[in-house]
């Protein structure tokens, strides 16, 4: 099927499909028509055992007519074609008759809007010679002075407008004018150096957007890495810590239980003292109290009250309590955080100093590096709670 095509006018519209002819054939009483559809009328009126007749005037033919393709109506219909119809937002030729073809180019004189086809007058007449054409637009009167009608082709300086030969004369008598279309060409030189400029402008600080892109990238891998290595000294730090407050807890516990042990058993001996002495005691509580003189020596020994103590008594020691040692941690604490304040004061401080901008900044005292740093750091931040006494020491 043909091309459709609203122009029902069009004398290169095939009568029978109404579209733009198609392989277009010419029969010999003149008319046109696709080859394809004359050759399907002329089918039915064979297949009716009607003569041959042409579509448009009804002349008949005794036998079939050959056809052949018509060239020039071919080519004139490949060049229609070609041409470009007019859009919903397209300026519309003024000539085009039926379907509107765009428009590619306005006069300034003429105050017209011209197509591909109507334009070729103003390039190949000499009567459209001194016309000023110009891309078409769908404002021409904007082209145009409202007070003289003439085309604005000459650019005052002094105003900094455009305006006609005939304003150059009166109103802007002595002010310095040049040709609209030179000063803009001058202009569009400008700009070009400013848009060569702009771009490579764009094009370094591209090159900066991803230099800075990849010392990001190179920072967030910096960054991991050193709180990876920061993690594991840390932990190895909490370890050893944790290894010797485990010692010195059972280094306690050994002792308590040492010493305990052999109070204990100086106790049991003293105490068997005390059992032996009451013994003795007891037997003279009899003795004593007698008062026959021969019942008295005859129980009487010279060892009575004589005996012999094995284990000194002794005296408890001043110093009983930990206490000492619970000020030796303590300093160790004290020690400790001072040394990780001093140390973690010098890493901050080795942090804030690794900028990705090469330019010195001014150090915000409310960020995160800065507030870390002027925190204070205890070294039971990094330590898990103590756990309960082993129930073996507990006793």
């Amino acid at each position: 099927m043909a091309e459709h095509v609203y122009d029902t006018q069009n004398p290169l519209n095939c009568p029978i499909c109404l579209t733009l002819l198609k392989d277009p054939v010419t029969t010999t009483c003149g008319h046109s028509f696709c080859m394809k559809c004359i050759k399907g009328c002329w089918d039915l009126d064979h297949s009716l055992r009607r003569a041959y007749s042409c579509p448009t005037c009804r002349t008949t033919f005794n036998q079939r007519p050959a056809l052949s393709r018509s060239t020039v109506l071919a080519e004139i219909v490949e060049g229609m074609k070609r041409e470009v119809p007019a859009g919903p937002g397209d300026m519309k030729c003024d000539v085009c008759k039926g379907r509107k073809l765009k428009a590619i180019k306005s006069c300034l004189v003429c105050l017209a809007s011209y197509c591909q086809t109507h334009i070729r007058p103003h390039y190949e007449s000499e009567a459209f010679k001194k016309h000023k054409l110009v891309n078409a637009s769908p404002n021409l009167q904007q082209h145009i002075c409202p007070q003289h009608h003439k085309a604005l082709e000459v650019y005052c300086y002094n105003e900094r407008k455009c305006i006609c030969i005939v304003c150059m004369g009166n109103q802007h008598s002595g002010h310095q004018t040049v040709s609209a279309a030179a000063e803009m060409a001058k202009k569009q030189e400008e700009l070009k150096i400013k848009k060569k400029d702009f771009t490579q402008k764009i094009t370094d600080i591209g090159k900066k957007v991803q230099a800075f892109r990849k010392a990001v990238d190179s920072h967030k891998r910096s960054a991991q890495a050193a709180v990876e290595h920061s993690d594991r000294i840390f932990n190895e730090l909490i370890r050893s810590i944790q290894k010797r407050r485990t010692d010195v807890r059972q280094m306690i516990r050994v002792q308590e239980k040492r010493e305990i042990g052999q109070i204990d058993e100086h106790i049991q001996k003293l105490e068997q003292q005390i059992s032996n002495l009451q013994k003795e005691n007891d037997k003279l509580g009899p003795i004593l109290l007698t008062e026959d003189y021969i019942h008295f020596f005859q129980n009487y020994s010279p060892q009575f009250g004589v005996y012999l103590c094995t284990t000194s008594p002794g005296d408890v020691n001043d110093l009983l309590t930990f206490e000492n040692v619970e000020e030796s941690v303590s300093e160790l604490k004290s020690q400790l955080d001072k040394l990780c304040d001093e140390h973690v004061d010098k890493i901050f401080k080795k942090v804030a100093d690794i900028q990705i901008f090469k330019t010195p900044r001014i150090k915000d005292m409310d960020s995160p590096v800065a507030s870390a740093s002027a925190s204070y750091f205890s070294l039971d931040d990094f330590l898990p709670d103590s756990p309960e006494p082993d129930s073996e020491w507990s006793e």
